[in-house]
């Protein structure tokens, strides 16, 4: 059955980092130890640490391959369990808007391909309170971006996606394109086009703006990022936004300049510790875990 010193042990090979299998996987690096202590102690060594962090030896491979094959048909077993008992199988992920331009949404595709009886379902979080939305009875599943928000591993597991930036999106023609990075002190003559983050607890932008700016410098502040982008590139002002949320489509009249002022923070999936989960959310889960939730899924020595 799935154990989490395997995804533990998959997430190690594929980082390279007990550090960032931690960070990964929301788990202390001392429990990362032991899990890996743990598989040392029934197939043989399996890894070294060195200067540049994590290496797999011979034993460690096999292991890995075997791991994979075991998981794939463990989650085959699983769909088809599910199948008998359930006539219509569901996921429910409350989510931002946002999310297909990360790679979750590349594993949730594969997901869906493996499993297409499993009906994966999206709904817009409101992420006025993230923990509200995250009820087993509605929602299988949260995905949101993770800034100061704090995340109780008592009562949520949770899987670390990628790293994100936020980005002043200037007109390409602007005085402010041709700087290599942008902090608050060099906006201080801008009119800002900002997107609403009321929904979140905490509005990092729009609270130092309010603090330092003048109030006459907010031009526009709304849920419509088609708006705010046009009067960006039609040189009406400036927006600091998340980098991935931003369509490629629309950069072409746009220099997206790294801000260094603020955290981005990272996005996350979480679910409820401790529920009865469904048998479809249960594989969900396991299969993300396996699969990650950034673009690295594969070990050194196979890429």
């Amino acid at each position: 059955m799935f154990e989490k010193q395997i995804a533990v042990f998959l997430t190690l090979c594929v980082t390279g980092s007990f550090t960032k299998t931690a960070e990964r996987l929301f788990m202390s690096q001392g429990t990362v130890s032991k899990y890996v202590a743990f598989l040392k102690k029934k197939f043989g060594p399996l890894v070294k640490r060195n200067n540049n962090g994590v290496v797999v030896n011979e034993q460690g491979k096999l292991v890995f391959d075997y791991f994979i094959r075991m998981l794939d048909q463990e989650f085959r077993m699983e769909y088809e369990l599910l199948q008998l008992e359930e006539p219509h199988p569901t996921v429910t992920i409350s989510t931002i808007p946002s999310i297909v331009n990360y790679h979750i949404f590349q594993v949730i595709k594969e997901f869906q391909k493996k499993y297409p009886a499993i009906e994966v379902r999206f709904q817009e979080s409101s992420m006025r309170d993230w923990e509200k939305d995250v009820s087993p009875e509605e929602v299988d599943f949260l995905f949101f971006h993770q800034m100061s928000e704090h995340i109780n591993l008592l009562y949520y597991e949770a899987l670390a996606g990628e790293d994100e930036k936020f980005v002043v999106a200037v007109n390409k023609n602007s005085s402010l394109a041709t700087y290599p990075e942008l902090r608050f002190r060099d906006l201080v003559d801008e009119k800002f086009f900002l997107l609403d983050w009321s929904t979140k607890k905490i509005d990092p932008i729009l609270n130092i703006l309010k603090r330092d700016f003048s109030k006459s410098q907010i031009s526009y502040i709304g849920q419509n990022l088609d708006m705010i982008l046009s009067s960006v590139s039609s040189n009406m002002g400036v927006s600091i936004l998340l980098k991935r949320i931003i369509p490629a489509k629309e950069t072409t009249q746009l220099k997206l300049v790294p801000f260094n002022d603020l955290e981005g923070g990272k996005v996350v999936l979480v679910r409820q510790r401790q529920v009865d989960h469904s048998r479809p959310a249960n594989l969900f889960w396991e299969f993300v875990m396996t699969n990650q939730l950034v673009k690295s899924g594969i070990p050194k020595w196979n890429s």
